[in-house]
């Protein structure tokens, strides 16, 4: 059968065949021989254009790098999931999509010129001297799964709907009787009498016997219970250690650098620029040769004519290339160049191109000065890593069944150390590394009594640790908590007198009891002050916010409540007068500031009241 096929796989129309099965597959891949619905890679559609999965894919990939860039290693692993992200992301590309679609129908576009000047002022995309570099440009959106063309696209939507969020919230404003409310009440003043009960008065006044204690104690005993923690002898094996203690002699290094250029081979990394003109535009071609020939600076000369908007603000500056950044012919024509000269006009696939050496790197060897400091080091790891090796085999055979690793260090003339106690949470230093913690606190190490396997930190850095000493959770004895119960019982006591306190003089208060007489009484000073705004600096921060809030008096008899201070300390608040602010005493600068915030508050209100007009409006399939 198998050869039936394979002579009958011969013919003319067998290769057409083939051929044809060989395209299908490579554009569309095995699934477009079953699969001919349009709408397999759809993940929604707004007003029958596509949300594809592969923008999907990208925009849960960028959500999950800032989600990281954000939290770090605290955020939740289920929270990075691609489940978790999938319709928050979608609903979010449905919403651009219908905000971007908004935004043409209302004839809002984005000049190449400008989104050029995005792209290149962009702080990603420049190199560390400031410019732009796009070397980088190119790497970033191959890293993100871009390319130029949809990137724009990406960032051209971002520009038109900023635009139309703009312009919708442009038009929102506030009425003279919105800034008048608005004034009255953040320009506010009040009148306020108010007294302070002082904790720590009422503390000193108050026994705690040892029955409290001791019941405090027995009830609470889950907030007295101490972590686990363990002592570990370690041994750290690492690289960097080791070539402390290499020395490397002179003619080693002169040794090693003869060799360098005995071997060295030029690799030039040559800068390019260029000025491009896309398609078979002959009369912009021969304008630009035109004025190049005529000694024009090539510089202003891209950015008036090239075609290529990752770099014609940058004078045409494309980076370097090691030969295979480019097209051949491109290459080509930038290797016959010296630094400095401008090549004739070259056609790729791209369109044409002027090409000119920027500079030029790599053709000529590093003299030995230039080498020494790197060759010394070099050579110092290079014997390090490999007596590296060897310590780390013998460390895993010494440390296997080792008493103790005091014993093992000795011998492999490494130094042990102890850690001393820690909790599992409560390490520091190496203790602190996530590895070193499992494996301390594992049963093998904890219960077994047994030596750890040798933890890789990293590629060139090991530890081996064994258990010295431990310590199970534990309630900690009444004797070392007694001071911390004794102070929390008199925080509870002397809170809840104050409130007693505070409670009988707002009945006698608002029984119609002098404010000044009572205070006396209760020895604390009354303390009065007018108008007094929300930004007063004379007064406790706890007591005046707590007085805006509290409800206008009458015009008979003022308005009375207590709050509990920052400090524990009670205050008992009278609010006897309330002027509401005027417009006319605020200056012509917080007019201004108001009427901006009450405008950017509207303005973003109206801009997410139209966002749900136009989802609501809109066709969607999801």
């Amino acid at each position: 059968m198998l050869q039936n096929l394979r002579d009958n796989s011969r013919g003319v129309i067998s290769f057409i065949l083939i051929g044809f099965l060989v395209i299908i597959f490579a554009l569309t891949g095995v699934e477009a021989l079953f699969n001919w619905d349009t709408s397999a890679n759809q993940a929604a559609k707004v007003n029958g254009e596509q949300v594809t999965e592969m923008d999907v894919a990208r925009a849960i990939g960028m959500k999950k790098q800032q989600m990281l860039n954000t939290y770090g290693d605290q955020i939740p692993a289920e929270f990075l999931t691609d489940e978790y992200l999938r319709k928050p992301v979608i609903d979010n590309l449905v919403q651009r999509m219908v905000l971007s679609q908004a935004a043409g129908k209302s004839g809002m576009a984005v000049g190449n010129t400008y989104l050029s000047e995005q792209i290149a002022s962009a702080p990603q995309f420049k190199n560390e001297t400031g410019a732009f570099d796009n070397n980088r440009y190119q790497q970033v959106l191959r890293n993100m799964g871009y390319t130029h063309s949809t990137y724009a696209k990406i960032l051209s939507d971002e520009i038109v709907i900023n635009q139309l969020q703009a312009g919708v919230s442009a038009t929102a404003f506030a009425t003279p009787a919105q800034l008048d409310d608005v004034v009255a009440l953040s320009f506010q003043s009040r009148d306020l009498g108010y007294v302070i009960l002082p904790a720590a008065k009422v503390r000193e006044t108050l026994q705690v016997d040892a029955t409290e204690i001791q019941s405090y104690y027995d009830a609470n005993q889950q907030m007295f219970t101490s972590e686990e923690q363990v002592a570990v002898d370690y041994i750290s094996l690492n690289v960097a250690d080791l070539m402390k203690n290499i020395s490397i002699t002179e003619e080693q290094v002169r040794k090693q650098f003869e060799q360098n250029q005995a071997s060295f081979v030029a690799a030039p990394e040559r800068q390019a620029a260029h000025i491009l003109v896309e398609g078979d535009n002959q009369d912009k071609i021969k304008t630009i040769a035109d004025k190049l020939a005529a000694g024009g600076d090539f510089a202003a000369l891209a950015k008036e004519f090239s075609d290529d908007l990752g770099s014609k603000e940058q004078g045409g500056d494309l980076g370097f290339t090691k030969g295979d950044a480019f097209p051949v012919e491109f290459e080509t024509a930038l290797a016959t160049l010296k630094v400095g000269e401008v090549s004739s006009a070259v056609k790729t696939d791209a369109g044409t191109h002027f090409i000119k050496l920027l500079a030029e790197k790599g053709s000529e060897p590093p003299t030995f000065e230039e080498q020494k400091a790197s060759i010394e080091d070099q050579l110092k790891r290079a014997e390090a890593e490999n007596l590296f090796v060897v310590q780390l085999e013998k460390l895993r055979e010494e440390s296997y069944n080792a008493e103790n690793l005091q014993e093992v260090a000795q011998t492999l003339n490494l130094k042990a150390e102890n850690s001393g106690l820690f909790e599992r949470s409560k390490g520091k230093d190496l203790m602190a590394n996530a590895k070193v913690v499992a494996a301390a606190f594992s049963s093998e190490v904890l219960q077994e009594g047994n030596s750890s396997d040798v933890i890789e930190i990293d590629s060139s850095n090991v530890v081996v640790l064994k258990k010295t000493d431990y310590k199970p959770s534990q309630v900690k004895p009444l004797a070392s908590v007694q001071e911390q119960i004794t102070n929390t019982l008199k925080d509870q006591k002397a809170k809840t007198l104050l409130d007693e306190q505070a409670t009988k003089l707002l009945a006698d208060l608002k029984s119609g009891g002098s404010f000044s007489e009572l205070s006396k009484a209760a020895g604390v000073e009354l303390k009065q002050v007018k108008a007094v705004t929300r930004s007063s600096a004379n007064i406790d921060s706890d007591v005046l916010r707590h007085a805006f809030a509290m409800t206008k008096p009458s015009s008979s008899s003022p308005t009375f409540d207590k709050v509990m201070t920052a400090s524990g300390d009670l205050a008992v608040v009278a609010v006897e007068a309330v002027t509401p602010g005027s417009y006319e005493k605020v200056t012509p600068e917080q007019k201004t500031a108001i009427t901006a915030q009450l405008g950017s508050i509207y303005g973003k209100n109206d801009f997410s009241s139209y966002q749900k007009f136009l989802k609501d409006a809109a066709d969607i399939v999801q």
